[in-house]
């Protein structure tokens, strides 16, 4: 079943809460002048020994967020009491955009920052303040889009994020979500179409010209035959919504791969399962990195064993034709954990696998994947609640989310200035990307959060090697108000291998946060030496906690937010005048 769904409506329906305040960000500086560089006027062929370092602006910055939970089929069928939807879901997002070198340069030349729907490509400018703002809605009914005009200063950070409640019925569950950029691939870890299974893919176009999508599907016995033939139009300004149990009946696991032609297209997948009458989670299935030897993400454990059914699982699929192995390596507070059983993994080509992470202390940790194939990776965690009320059966009300993979592989180093290759080429060369940016989460109005932390090792542990890795990472987690202004700088120093988690209220000193930001020290970011790298996520709580639950322990509902990463053209370059820019050489 295919829906296709467009949002016809004014750019700013809603009343949005929008508030700036002087938030102040370690800054590089803002885009510098640059003048005619000595040696312009050369000799044909002359390249200038001139070289004058600029900072590069940003391009536009797009940012779509998903949609409200929504039934797959909303027709009320029999007795009002058991209703799929007894209750409403209740949606919020939160946009910001903090950055500027300093008061009163946020937004040089006024860009605009503007959050529409998908259809609206040209609303009004929000009204835009000192250093930061945040827009908070609390009254979400479709699909929003974050766009922020070129031009602004490398430094200034995007992101939003939203989130659905559901406390009761077939989608009980927080769904929340980071938005992200819309791109031409995108990699979808999890998801199942088993019986009481449902997954619905969601194709969102937020651009001027329509995509065209091609679907890949594998499951636990390789690459699905879709039904159909896995090819859709998505028009510009309208999101696609396709059930993958129609295309793709009987799946336990998931992988879905979204590849585009004609535009950018942003891709979810919207989760959710029954045990019968008992809700067992929904959830957003957001993608993560491509195909790549390396991956890490973070869990949480609750001491489950490796039977129970709620232990926490890592999905594993090689998208290649060759098989391979993967070794699995979990790291917690104290370092690292062995996971029995689990470490060595046999991967067959085009067959996704589940790893149980069961057995694991209760705690938070970072796992990594490293493999001798290109692999995607996805992971999920679940929080058990209260029974169904007044249900003769005890089982337990569960929430579930899933956790997008990111990649551990380190850039291709760019050329120096005096590099022969990089001279005869061109003009303009990269040279140092902003490396002190770890990304930025905005937090979703109405629910608390908990920050984890893990310092990956740049090498990856030898089979059997029980040494301690070296190194730690040393950064600065900054917490911002609703208001835009800082509450707090806490300063990290994570040895390699072991996880920290930290208490969002803490972080804000006692206010919760709208934004958190990570950036990586000077130190740690200009080291010769590669040392380890943060991988950090924000589990997100609501609702009440479990009946006799300890006081201020978290609400039973759960989701995991990861962070938006800096635009990629953030950086400086190298500019050098030369009479044959553009010419044959």
């Amino acid at each position: 079943m295919t829906i296709r769904r467009s949002h016809p409506r004014a750019a700013l329906r809603r009343v949005a809460t929008i508030s700036t305040g002087l938030v102040a960000v370690a800054l590089t500086g803002v885009v510098a002048a640059v003048g005619v560089p000595q040696g312009w006027g050369a000799a044909p062929g002359a390249v200038s020994t001139d070289v004058e370092q600029i900072e590069a602006s940003t391009p536009e910055r797009v940012l779509v967020c998903p949609a409200p939970v929504r039934l797959a089929d909303t027709a009320q069928v029999g007795d009002a009491q058991f209703s799929a939807a007894p209750v409403e879901t209740a949606t919020a997002l939160r946009a910001a955009v903090v950055g500027g070198a300093g008061a009163g340069t946020a937004n040089p030349g006024d860009t605009p920052v503007n959050l529409t729907g998908l259809d609206a490509l040209d609303a009004s400018p929000l009204e835009q303040g000192d250093g930061a703002t945040t827009v908070s809605l609390a009254d979400v009914t479709d699909s929003e889009v974050l766009r922020v005009g070129a031009g602004m200063p490398v430094d200034t950070r995007v992101a939003a994020s939203v989130g659905s409640v559901t406390t009761a019925g077939d989608l009980r569950g927080l769904a929340a979500a980071s938005c992200a950029v819309p791109d031409i691939s995108h990699w979808i870890v999890g998801g199942s179409t088993e019986v009481g299974s449902s997954s619905q893919l969601v194709l969102q176009n937020p651009g001027r010209t329509p995509a065209t999508v091609r679907l890949s599907v594998w499951g636990p016995g390789g690459p699905v035959v879709l039904s159909g033939g896995g090819q859709y139009l998505v028009p510009p300004g309208e999101e696609v919504v396709t059930l993958v149990e129609a295309v793709a009946p009987e799946q336990r696991r998931l992988a879905v791969h979204v590849e585009s032609t004609g535009g950018t297209v942003a891709a979810y997948l919207q989760h959710s399962t029954l045990d019968g009458l008992v809700p067992v989670g929904v959830d957003f299935v957001v993608p993560g990195a491509e195909p790549t030897t390396a991956l890490a993400l973070g869990v949480t454990s609750a001491g489950e064993s490796v039977e129970d059914p709620r232990a926490p699982q890592l999905r594993l699929l090689v998208p290649g034709s060759e098989a391979g192995s993967a070794t699995v390596t979990v790291y917690g507070t104290d370092g690292r954990v062995r996971l029995r059983g689990g470490e060595d993994q046999q991967l067959a080509p085009g067959a996704v696998t589940d790893v149980s992470l069961g057995g694991l202390p209760a705690g938070d940790y970072t796992v990594t994947v490293d493999a001798t194939v290109p692999v995607v990776a996805g992971a999920l965690q679940a929080r058990a609640g209260d029974p169904v009320p007044d249900s003769l059966d005890d089982a337990p009300q569960v929430d579930r989310a899933w956790v997008a993979a990111t990649a551990l592989d380190p850039g291709s180093a760019s050329p120096s200035v005096g590099d022969d290759a990089s001279e005869a080429a061109g003009t303009i060369e990269p040279t140092t990307a902003r490396t002190t940016d770890r990304g930025t989460v905005t937090l979703v109005p109405g629910t608390s959060s908990i920050v984890r932390v893990g310092a990956v090792p740049s090498t990856p542990p030898e089979r059997g090697d029980d040494g301690a890795p070296t190194g730690t990472f040393s950064g600065t987690l900054r917490a911002y108000g609703a208001e835009g202004a800082l509450l707090g700088e806490t300063a990290l120093a994570v040895e390699a291998g072991t996880t920290i988690s930290l208490d969002t209220l803490e972080l804000g000193g006692g206010n919760e946060p709208a934004v958190l930001t990570l950036d990586a020290s000077e130190t740690s970011a200009g080291s010769t030496q590669q040392g380890p790298v943060p991988v950090w996520s924000v589990v997100a709580s609501a609702g009440a906690p479990v009946a006799g639950a300890a006081e201020g322990a978290p609400g039973a509902l759960l989701s995991v937010l990861v962070p938006v990463p800096p635009a990629s053209s953030q950086g400086t370059v190298a500019v050098r005048a030369t009479s044959t820019a553009g010419l044959p050489g």
